[in-house]
């Protein structure tokens, strides 16, 4: 569900930053999965005119331009070609700041000189302002435009407005409308909701009531409990008002004519879908009436959707037709056969409330998702029926004219009554675990629209208000069905963040929730993630085992055996063990992971650290995945990986491997990782031959230990989240000769310092040693994908970058291009 803040003020005042609305409206349950800045806003941006056009002295494509911005004069460099001299166009001033593409930072414009002329602005296409795809020319301005004037205020915008992506649960339908989520901002904020006032003209003299003109017969009541339809004659079918265009198009609708946008704004704001139908093309019963009938489809009945796509629905289908033929499938999509078109001159307006089970059936079953399928299929509001329909005709009648005939047709056999919930105060309190006066319990409750139908006359207890209470559930509200779910709406409103958290009761002591456990639970479930299981080993160990890990260790005084008589000064001879464990026991593939502590000699006792240790050996793929890759074994370069993974996932970035030139104890080669290059996190590396034969192992053995406690202290980074990508990639590869010591991290420094536009990312994907290089030296291949977040990009953009860093790494590593 997208609403604009603009759109919601409408409804009701909020005074508070637009980050302060997406944490109450978090807070209440709708989660704000983004908030944009509309590039509507156009700060800065004004109508300007072109007074002269003359050509650029040192570019052949490039015009110097006097343009009037309403203040004065001022000389623009421009690339576009579509203009001219005397044309008005939109100009950003120098200062003034554009939105760019979504995933990239804003631009602010400045003074300065293009090929030698200064340009003191910048004239714009409709793209760089958000309101085309087109780049290809500047965007032109009707005539009228007045110059001078704001560009948001020529194009009817607010200035200011933010877009609010938000996730609606299942269990909520009445919050896919713009009114629903005003509703909940005014019950948090103590404010009141302002509903549009709905008032219909009084009918034409001569025009025939609506029951005159429109039959509506229900033959499946189940599947459609209530159908109204309203008669509209002489509508002027056309492009829609500015302000109506604008406000579907902030939220990602595309306006198609005045009578399908008011249908699609009726339906945001009131969360009630509406259908048009063309009147004249309604097909008449005996009586010579237009008739409308809801039925199930015949069994193979074939339909074609507005879409133009045939399909053969099912009998459980639910139909909207007339005496003739299926005119609409029901709730999801309008037919070929009825649709709005220039030659329309009536309008039946349709909106109906049907059972949410078989909507959701028939979209499946045919594969059609619409917004108006979304929210039948949760839910509609059977109560708003026939309001929905007046606020559609009120706004058809303002945007195309037209006469109104009176009345309406509402089929309505059974209506559905309004559910009553007994609600007793104590319970809240109870339930919550604090103190709420019955007045504050019931004030909340009628802030969102529930009434105090009946009480108890008297108390339980003196000191009590009389209980239980009964309360009225609004039929918007279909998830309200129980005491309990009382209890949680006042628990919203209240604030969920100022209930205290306690322990249950019957606990015995005091049980704080624990963050460095939750912590470690996380580090845990990251790493069974990348496919690790979790070793406990022993903290007493043997001084043969800890020796080659530490000269200093902290013996014991008095040990109970050789094999333990020592403090583990670290996790990794517990972790070979294990391996060993697992390799004797025919689990020849074994990847571990254990989270300890470690003691080293102190001044009076010894010093604790907390460590993360990791330990690999053994087939790369399991035994029925490997296929050609049997005899593949974990190797460096794994383990690497699977530590870049699980920082990157734990949040720590900015991570230098460096690798070291000596063999130690443990490790016949290994690298340290470092913070920045300064804060130490730990090493990793392959075990000495040597040392793996102690222990029986004869696969390559992979080794990490990092300080737990400092990646969980450094980590900075947050969670980010984009949208897949819309528009297609391009592939680039570049193979080079580069010095044997030249590594990857040196080779993406070099690419970054060249901050080549639209790199998406690089991929190493081959390193060759051979006769065809030269000694000291080796080869590799890159692969470099380029994408734009809003368009495709062309051959010419990215053979410009892609030649832009292939001489930065010529010229900086150095390296020798291959052909």
């Amino acid at each position: 569900m997208k609403v604009t803040l603009n759109w919601l003020k409408q409804y009701v005042d909020f005074n508070g930053s637009p980050e302060d609305l997406a944490d109450r409206l978090t807070m209440l349950g709708p989660e704000v999965e983004e908030i944009r800045k509309l590039a509507g806003d156009f700060e800065g941006v004004v109508v300007a005119q072109v007074i002269t056009r003359d050509r650029h002295p040192n570019a052949d494509k490039l015009s110097v331009c006097r343009v009037h911005d309403g203040q004065g004069e001022r000389q623009i460099v421009c690339g576009a070609q579509n203009f001219q001299a005397g044309d008005k166009i939109p100009l950003v001033l120098p200062g003034a700041t554009l939105p760019g593409p979504p995933g990239e930072k804003p631009f602010t414009i400045k003074v300065g000189k293009i090929r030698g002329v200064e340009s003191h602005g910048m004239m714009c296409s409709g793209r760089e302002l958000g309101l085309s795809e087109d780049h290809a020319g500047l965007y032109l301005l009707p005539p009228d435009a007045v110059i001078g004037q704001p560009l948001a205020e020529h194009l009817g915008r607010v200035a200011g407005d933010v877009l609010y992506d938000l996730e609606i649960t299942p269990n909520r339908p009445d919050l896919n409308s713009v009114i629903g989520i005003a509703r909940e901002v005014a019950a948090q904020s103590g404010g009141q909701i302002r509903l549009p006032q709905v008032t219909l003209p009084a009918a034409a003299p001569g025009l025939p009531r609506a029951a005159d003109l429109v039959e509506v017969r229900i033959d499946a009541p189940d599947l459609c409990p209530r159908y109204t339809a309203r008669v509209i004659c002489g509508v002027k079918v056309g492009p829609s008002p500015a302000w109506l265009k604008s406000a579907l198009e902030k939220v990602g609708l595309r306006s198609i004519n005045n009578v399908v946008d008011v249908t699609n704004y009726v339906m945001l704001e009131t969360g009630q879908p509406l259908h048009a139908f063309d009147y004249r093309l309604i097909a008449r019963n005996a009586a010579g009436k237009p008739t409308i009938v809801v039925r199930r489809a015949q069994p193979g009945e074939a339909f074609t959707t507005l879409d133009g796509q045939s399909h053969q629905l099912a009998p459980d289908t639910l139909l909207i037709a007339d005496e003739e033929k299926g005119i609409a499938l029901a709730g999801v999509m309008g037919g070929l056969n009825s649709e709005i078109n220039d030659r329309t001159e009536d309008v039946l307006i349709e909106s109906a409330y049907f059972a949410p089970t078989g909507i959701r059936r028939t979209s499946k079953t045919l594969g059609l998702r619409t917004d108006a399928s979304y929210r039948f299929e949760r839910g509609a509001d059977p109560g708003n029926t026939d309001w929905a329909s007046q606020r559609c005709v009120q706004l058809l009648l303002e945007t195309g004219g037209g006469q109104l005939a009176d009345g309406v047709v509402d089929a309505y056999p059974e209506p559905i009554p309004t559910r009553r919930i007994t609600l007793r105060h104590h319970q809240v309190n109870a339930l919550l675990g604090i103190v709420l006066e019955p007045a504050q319990v019931e004030y909340y409750l009628s802030q969102l629209g529930l009434r105090i139908v009946g009480r108890k006359a008297t108390p339980v207890d003196a000191n009590l208000a009389p209980e239980p209470v009964t309360v009225q559930i609004p039929t918007f509200r279909v998830d309200l069905k129980r005491e309990t779910d009382l209890i949680e709406e006042v628990a919203r409103l209240y604030g969920v963040d100022k209930i205290p958290a306690t322990p249950p009761r019957g606990a015995i002591g005091s049980h704080p929730f624990d963050a460095v456990f939750d912590q470690h639970a996380e580090v845990r479930r990251l790493l069974v993630g990348l496919g690790l299981h979790e070793a406990q080993g022993q903290t007493l160990v043997s001084e043969a085992a800890a020796r080659p890990f530490s000269p200093n260790l902290v013996p014991l005084q008095k040990p109970l055996s050789s094999d333990m008589n020592v403090l583990r000064p670290s996790l990794l001879p517990g972790l070979l063990d294990s391996l060993r464990h697992n390799l004797n026991r025919k689990n020849e593939r074994v990847a571990l992971f254990e989270i300890g502590r470690v003691f080293l000699p102190g001044q009076t006792q010894p010093a604790e650290s907390l460590r993360l240790a990791i330990a690999l050996t053994g087939p790369r793929q399991p035994e029925f995945w490997a296929g050609d890759d049997r005899e593949a074994r974990f190797d460096a370069y794994d383990l690497k990986g699977l530590l870049e993974e699980f920082l990157e996932k734990l949040g720590l970035r900015g991570v230098a491997w460096v690798r070291s030139q000596e063999v130690s104890s443990v490790f016949l080669e290994s690298a340290s990782l470092a913070l920045g290059g300064k804060v130490p996190l730990g090493q990793f590396g392959q075990l000495l031959p040597a040392l793996a034969r102690q222990y029986d192992l004869r696969d390559p053995v992979l080794l990490a230990e990092l300080d737990l406690n400092q990646l969980l202290v450094r980590r900075t980074a947050t969670r980010t989240f984009k949208p897949l990508p819309a528009f297609p990639s391009i592939r680039r590869d570049l193979a080079m000769i580069v010095g044997e010591t030249v590594t990857h991290d040196a080779v993406l420094e070099t690419i970054r310092s060249a901050k080549p536009q639209y790199l998406e990312r690089i991929d190493l994907f081959d390193v060759f040693r051979g006769k065809t290089v030269p000694a000291g030296h080796k080869s590799v291949a890159y692969a470099f994908t380029y994408r734009h977040a809003e368009r495709t990009l062309t051959d010419a953009e990215v053979n410009a970058t892609h030649e832009r860093v292939a001489g930065q790494l010529v010229a900086n590593l150095p390296a020798q291009v291959r052909g």
